[in-house]
This record gives structure tokens, C-alpha cells and sequence, in this order.
């Protein structure tokens, strides 16, 4: 005879213990819903992708100690369509713009402090004091002082429907084995997208994907959308791309955080032949990062060089600590012949494209914080913005690459954050947050969102589940 397996019960069951399932269980038990929340790492690993991020949020505003340049609605809203190349969902876009200052302020009633953002962007976000880590540990704390019972180490593994094809529950893995979780008002389905599955990574990316620089969670590995597609969830958004960052080159192969190049568009980036091969300064880093990442994993090696003089860390050492974001140190030597020497690319190609570089360059006015027009001309690449001579010594170079930090595609889904089946109608009892969601990053990503995403969605999902249960 089988051996049966023992179930509870709970009103909204929430997977994944992110900034998304972190926004869903707090949303949930607000309305007094009975919440278990499930996570998969353990205890002292918990909070996903969002704790090992520094969790800048984005939000419309106007200008103030913590974000100096003026941001309306829709400056935001045509901005991430742009960036999407226009394909981004429109409902859910206008749905995270529209929510977005009130997150801000949901946050700070919560307890968050807040600094500014990395210097030398556009100053439209806002920064949580400690980070992402800071962040989803009060958001925990929030959650133990309500009573929710998080279940650490716990995978989730199949949900439970009825015959309806309502979601009822999830079966989930602990560590004394199986458990069913049944929820009265659905599961949330918020457990980070797929980059840490090699296979699937292969299977959706490409042949080559299988070793990428894993920058989030090692828990990250597509379950949750695994068990909706498994119920005929419908897929959603640009499966054959993901989110990346300028990384050092340096960086450990797997959960390396931060450890990206933040002010990369003040230098110039130099391939293992000594010559340019991008526009560094075309537009601001938020629009350019994940671009840049895949071009310079897409190029020769894969490997290329940030090189620098000493203008930008001299002018603001402070700001030139806080976006240069590694342990590494930088090469560095008193002259570009020397630098290319000791980074191993040919010394006089090197020399001659920041000869030619600096001949290009125009005068006129810097200014890091605007598309200031500075620009070179008569280049094959011209700089189109920031573009001064590197002609300070000491010059510095960062090797640099990309790596994956998460994946585009999800499920499809509504402004209730319900998922949407195969057949067009929403599966009851079914709800989407944060990663697992699709059809909002397309070819680049929208900086600053990804935590904002989360949380706006998050509390949506928990909301509408707990309100299911009510009912």
C-alpha cells in the first residue's frame, strides 16, 4: 500500500522568499490570511536574487536629496517601452509605473532607509541602506512578528488542482520529505526564473549558456515555472534572452552579487586586439549595461577591458568607490603602452586607438549626470556622450565579461497577477510575481525595475489570493 502523504492547510501558499514572495506573504496576511511562505535555500541564504542585489528601486518623482533628476509617469513608462524595443506587455508596464512611488513609500513605512543611488547615472532611484540583503531581512522580520510560518530548506514541486482546474495547493519537499499544502485562496508562484538551471539555460538560451557567471541564487532553477507549464500555464515574454551586468571578469563563477562595473560609460572598452567596438557613451548605463554584457560576451574571447585615466577617480573618489564594485584590484601603470603591456593586448594597437580616441574627442561640456552630446567624430565607433580624452595618468583597466542575473521568460499573466492558461482564461487560484513573470524585458532591461517589479506585483498576487480565500 502507497504511503500517504501529510497535508495542512493555509489560506495563501507563497513560493519563492524574495523581494516578490516577501511583498505576496506580507500582502496576504495584511488581509488576514493564514500564510505559509515556502523557500528553498536555507535560513541563512534565504531572499533569493534580491538579497544578493543592491535592490535600487526606480519611481516616478520629483526631484529630491535621494534623486536629484525630475521623473514623471510617463517619462518612465515610454522610457521602458523603449528599452523593450516596444514589446514589453503595455498592461503590466503602466501596472508597475503607476505603483511604484507607493512601493517606495510601502518600504519606508516598513522600514527602510534610503541613500542615494550610483553616482554618474541619471538620479531617478532610490538605494535601500544595506542593500538587498538589508531589505528582505526587515521584510522577514515583518513576516515572524505576524506569525507566518516560513518553511526553509522546502521545495516546491507540483501544485495541486482540483478538478475544476483550480490551483488548491503545492506538494513540496522538505527536508523529512513530502508534504501537500493546501490553500484555500491559491498559490503565488514568485520563486526567481531559471538561471541557475544549466539545462535549461542551454535549452532556451543557447549551446554555449551552460557556463555562464551565475550573479544570483543557486536556488533559482525554474521550478515554479516548470509546475505551471506542467498544468498548462501559457508561456510568456523572450525565453532566448536574460538579464546581465558588466562584470570583472574576475568575479567567482556562481551567486558573485555585485560585482559589476557601474561608471564603465566614463572609460572605454578595449578588445584582446587593442581596438574599440561599441559605443560606450550611447545612452545612459541603465539603458546600456545589459547590452553592453552581451556584446562583450558575444565578442572574440569574451573578455574585454575597461580602461580609464585618472579623471573620474580623481575628480570623485568617493563616487568612483561606490560604482566601481569589486574586490580586484584595477591594473594600473603610468602610461597606455605600459597598461596594454601588462594586460596582455598588443601595446602599439592599444596606443593607437586611444591616440586616435583622444584626437576625436570635441570640446565642450561634461556632465555625467545628462546625454551631455559630448561626443568624438570621424571614429568607425564614435563615443556619443561623456567623451573626454584619456589623457591623465595613472591609466587603470578592468578585465570585464557578462554574466546572467535572470531570465526574460515567464508566464503569462494579468494586472491581477493571475496566470493565464494555454486556453486565454486565467487559472484560478494562480498567481504570478517577480521573475517567474513575463512579456516585461525584451533584448535589454530596464534598470532599476527588477526589484520594483517584485514588490508591485508581489502585493497584488497576495492581495487577490488572501481576498480569495476570504470569499
Amino acid at each position: 500500500m502507497p504511503e500517504s502523504i501529510p497535508g495542512i492547510d493555509c489560506d495563501v501558499a507563497v513560493i519563492g522568499g524574495g523581494i516578490a514572495g516577501l511583498s505576496a506573504a506580507i500582502s496576504a496576511m495584511n488581509e488576514g490570511a493564514e500564510v505559509i511562505l515556502l523557500e528553498k535555500a536555507p535560513k541563512l541564504q534565504r531572499g533569493g536574487n534580491s538579497a544578493i542585489a543592491d535592490a535600487q528601486i526606480r519611481y516616478p518623482h520629483e526631484a529630491d536629496e535621494y534623486c536629484p533628476t525630475r521623473q514623471t509617469k510617463e517619462d518612465f513608462f515610454d522610457a521602458f517601452l523603449r528599452v523593450s524595443r516596444g514589446r514589453a506587455n503595455k498592461d503590466l508596464v503602466r501596472v508597475v509605473v503607476d505603483n511604484a512611488a507607493d512601493v517606495v513609500d510601502w518600504l519606508t513605512e516598513m522600514g527602510i532607509a534610503w541613500e542615494k543611488g550610483y553616482p554618474n547615472v541619471a538620479g531617478y532611484r532610490r538605494q535601500p541602506v544595506g542593500g538587498g540583503w538589508q531589505l528582505v531581512d526587515t521584510l522577514y522580520k515583518h513576516l515572524e512578528r505576524g506569525g507566518v510560518h516560513v518553511a526553509y530548506e522546502t521545495a516546491a514541486e507540483t501544485l495541486l488542482t482540483s478538478r475544476s482546474g483550480r490551483v488548491v495547493g503545492v506538494r513540496a519537499l522538505e527536508p523529512e520529505g513530502y508534504t501537500d499544502i493546501q490553500a484555500r485562496g491559491g498559490v503565488v508562484i514568485a520563486c526567481g526564473g531559471f538561471e541557475a538551471n544549466p539545462e535549461m539555460r542551454v535549452r532556451y538560451l543557447g549551446r554555449h549558456m551552460d557556463g555562464l557567471i551565475l550573479r544570483g541564487s543557486r536556488y533559482n532553477t525554474g521550478d515554479g515555472l516548470r509546475m505551471a507549464l506542467a498544468i498548462g500555464a501559457l508561456p510568456a515574454g523572450q525565453w532566448g534572452d536574460f538579464h546581465s551586468a558588466v562584470l570583472d571578469a574576475r568575479s567567482t563563477p556562481f551567486e558573485c552579487g555585485v560585482t559589476a562595473i557601474y561608471i564603465f560609460q566614463l572609460g572605454l572598452f578595449i578588445d584582446e586586439d587593442g581596438e574599440r567596438f561599441l559605443d560606450e557613451g550611447e545612452d545612459f548605463r541603465d539603458q546600456t549595461y545589459v547590452k553592453f554584457s552581451k556584446a562583450i560576451m558575444a565578442h572574440k574571447s569574451g573578455v574585454a577591458f575597461n580602461v580609464f585615466d585618472n579623471k573620474p577617480r580623481a575628480e570623485d573618489p568617493e563616487a568612483w568607490k561606490r560604482a566601481i564594485r569589486t574586490d580586484e584590484e584595477a591594473f594600473e601603470a603610468p602610461s597606455i603602452r605600459e597598461l596594454a603591456t601588462r594586460i596582455e593586448v598588443p601595446d602599439d594597437r592599444m596606443e593607437r586607438t586611444i591616440d586616435e580616441y583622444n584626437a576625436a574627442c570635441q570640446a565642450g561640456e561634461f556632465d555625467p549626470l545628462t546625454l551631455d552630446g559630448l561626443a568624438t567624430r570621424g571614429l568607425g565607433v564614435n563615443k556619443t556622450n561623456w567623451a573626454r580624452p584619456l589623457d591623465t595618468p595613472p591609466y587603470l583597466a578592468y578585465p570585464v565579461t557578462g554574466g546572467i542575473t535572470f531570465t526574460f521568460g515567464g508566464l503569462k499573466s494579468n494586472p491581477k497577477a493571475q496566470v493565464i492558461h494555454s486556453t486565454g482564461r486565467a487559472i484560478p487560484g494562480l498567481y504570478v510575481a517577480g521573475e517567474p513573470m513575463g512579456e516585461l524585458y525584451y533584448y535589454n532591461y530596464m534598470g532599476a525595475t527588477s526589484v520594483l517589479r517584485g514588490a508591485v506585483f508581489g502585493r497584488i498576487a497576495g492581495r487577490e489570493a488572501a481576498r480569495q480565500a476570504a470569499t
